[in-house]
Formats: C-alpha cells, structure tokens, sequence
C-alpha cells in the first residue's frame, strides 16, 4: 500500500504538550497563592496527564473545561476564610477561570480580560500585546481606549516600543513619575505599568496599562497585576491553541494549502456567491507528472519536499483572492474568483509555465498538467464541476502531459 506523502500530526502533538505546561503553570499558580491543596494539586496534575496521554485535542479540551469548573468551586470553598483584598483576587481569578472555559475568541477573550483587569487597577488605558510565533514580533491583541507605549522609535528583538523592552527581560515594570509632556504623540502617560505574559519560560505577550496622573499606580497594583498575568498568559496560550487547531483542522500539513474538506465547504459558498452577484469562477486541477517515479526511484522524503516547494511556488503565483488547497497526493486544485474560461486558461498556462521553469530539490525539473472548468457556463453542479475539471486533467496528461486542458477546449 503507497504510503500517502505528509509529516503527520506533529505540530499537533507540540501544540497539546504547550497545553499541558500552561495547565501546570496554573496550578502551581493558584497552590502557590494558596487556593489549592497538594492533594487537589496532584489529582489536577493527573488528570491533565491522561487526557494528553489519550492524544485527542478533544478529550484534552473537555478535561480543561472539567478542571476549571473544579478550580472555581475550590475558589468559591475558601473565599470566606480570606481578607478583604484576598477576597477581590479571588473574584478576579475566579472572573478568568470561568473565562477561560467561555472563549476560545481571540478577539472577545482578550476584550474581556482587559474588562476584568479595569475592575481592580485603575488605568486609563491598556494595551494587550501578542507574540506572533512566525515573526517573532509583538503585534496588538487588544486596546482598551487608547493605544500605549513608551519609546515607540527603538527596536528590540520583538519589534518596536517598551514593550519589546519588557518582553525581552520578562520582567514587570512600574514607572510613576513619567513627563507627561514631552510626548507628542498618545495619551498622557503619567504612570505606567506592563507585566510579560509568560507560561513555562515562554513569551506570549505583553500587557501595558497607563493613566494620566503620577503615582496612579502601586506596589499592590503591580503584585496584583503580576499574579492575573499568569492567567492571562494561560488564556492567551489556550487562545492562541484554539486558533492553531482551527487552522490545523482546515489545512494540509505538509504544503501549508487547505486541505480537501475546506476547499469543498468553500467552494459551495463560492457557488452562492456567484448566484448573487452573477459572476464566473472558474476551477484548475493540477498533478505534478510522473511523481510516482520521483517516490519510486528518490523515495518519500524527497516527494514530500518536492510538494512542500510546490505549495509555496502555489502560493507566489496565486492572487489574494484565489483559494488553494491540496486535493490528495500531489493533486491540487486552485479555485479562482470572477474569471472565466478564457482568463482561466491563461492563468493555468502561466503557472505550467512557472512550474516548468522552478528548480525543485535536488535541482529536479519538474512539470504539471492542469484540467479547466467554469461555473456556470461549464455547469452549475458543484459535483459535476468538480468532475469536469479532474477529466479535463486527465485529458491533458493522455495527450502527453505539461499542458493545459479545459473541459471544452483542446490541449493549449
């Protein structure tokens, strides 16, 4: 049995084991502070290892949203026995415990911490920061009134700004006796305040907090900000993992292009928004020639590199518009918006022409056979479209491959 091109789930695997130190982080947070016994500790460590031990996302989910039920009705168990002060950082974390279980949202869970953060610091104006993990660079999350910084024009290793500072020393920052005006730009800063988000050693993101005033800001402040940034670093993390399961769901691991399933939901919207506003698209199916020799004769892990490069020669060549996806093997299909046949037919010549052109691995010259359909002229049956547009390619590899074929035309 031919063994299908692809790196399996590793990605996957990193991502639950990510979410395993950030469930760790935060127990040892709430033990810490003392809201969990060593007993309660050690059964929620314990049941976090088996979920992920189970090795399905879904399972690890629904045992988080288990544990944090169970840590909220520790919380609730003891808040009586608390001082005043100790009783308004359990609400906090209890506020956040409960939002983590309800978001998985980037937008609206980082919008609600920085609400429930407003409820105990008194800031004007807060700034939520996220380390994207491509580029290494701080990019905005969140923004409660307006956007703040310190020191915009000096570069750090994850971009511009103090927050850059601070996310590379990982250390919080109190400052209350800043010039309010010798800045031009912004709100009036006073006083500032930003806390590294970190879980396991790992930089998520920065929280930034100023108000106009001098000494608006305090020791306890800062020691209460401190604390909720340990659960915002988890909520961040768990946010960011939704996300990364989201985009693992819908995408082939091996090229980065969307997988089959996606292209197909995607193209049934395609189809009714065509309807709408009455406009073409048309669908081009490519296969690399003779790839069964590359894996016969070089093996898998050369064919996994050739398509890998293929995915990102894929990627150069197509319009922001355009949808890629990997349709099996090394199939793929290109679905382009508002373009007809005729357009469609030299937009497959184009890429058979970059193909044939790129030097993959190995500096192996490779060269691809495209089949055409277009909707509606072609049909408006997105399973006969699809049909039409894969014996279009067959056509065109039976009439000696590296061409192009649309359903109702000659070879070009």
């Amino acid at each position: 049995m031919r063994r299908r091109n692809g790196n399996g789930s590793q990605q996957l695997q990193d991502i639950t084991e990510k979410f395993r130190k950030g469930e760790a982080k935060l127990i040892k947070v709430l033990e810490d502070a003392g809201y969990l016994t060593e007993r309660e500790k050690s059964t929620f460590l314990d049941k976090i290892d088996k979920a992920v031990a189970q090795k399905r996302s879904s399972e690890v989910l629904a045992t988080a949203h288990s544990l944090h039920n169970k840590i909220i009705r520790v919380l609730q168990n003891g808040k009586g026995e608390k001082r005043a002060n100790e009783g308004q950082e359990l609400e906090i974390l209890m506020e956040v415990s409960r939002l983590i279980q309800t978001t998985n949202q980037r937008e609206e869970g980082l919008d609600k911490l920085m609400e429930l953060i407003r409820q105990v610091i008194p800031f004007e104006n807060g700034t939520l920061f996220v380390l994207n993990r491509g580029s290494g660079q701080l990019v905005v999350g969140s923004v409660y009134g307006d956007h703040v910084d310190l020191i915009g024009g000096v570069a750090f290793d994850h971009g511009y700004g103090f927050s850059s500072w601070v996310a590379k020393q990982q250390k919080p920052i109190l400052l209350n006796e800043l010039h309010r005006t010798t800045r031009t730009v912004g709100p009036e800063i006073g006083s500032f305040l930003s806390v590294p988000l970190v879980v396991q050693q790992e930089l998520v993101g920065v929280l930034n907090l100023s108000h106009s005033a001098n000494q608006a800001f305090t020791d306890e402040h800062l020691r209460l900000l401190t604390l909720i940034a340990s659960q915002a670093a988890s909520i961040l993390q768990r946010i960011l993992m939704y996300e990364e399961m989201a985009r693992l769901a819908i995408t082939d691991e091996l090229t980065g292009l969307y997988n089959r399933r996606h292209f197909v939901t995607r193209l049934q919207e395609e189809v009714e928004r065509s309807k709408r506003h009455d406009h073409p698209f048309s669908l081009l199916f490519l296969d690399l020639d003779n790839f069964k020799r590359i894996n016969d004769t070089y093996g898998h892990v050369l064919g996994d590199r050739i398509l890998a490069e293929l995915g990102k020669l894929l990627h150069k060549w197509a319009r922001k518009s355009d949808l890629l996806a990997r349709f099996g093997g090394e199939e793929f299909v290109v679905l382009l918006p508002m373009t007809d046949q005729q357009q469609a037919m030299a937009a497959a010549e184009r890429l058979r022409t970059a193909v044939q052109e790129h030097s993959f691995p190995r500096r192996k010259r490779l060269t691809i056979s495209v089949g055409v359909s277009c909707y509606p002229n072609d049909t408006e049956n997105v399973e006969e479209l699809v049909k039409m547009a894969d014996q279009a390619l067959y056509q065109a590899k039976k009439s000696g491959r590296n061409r192009s074929m649309a359903c109702s035309m000659g070879a070009a």
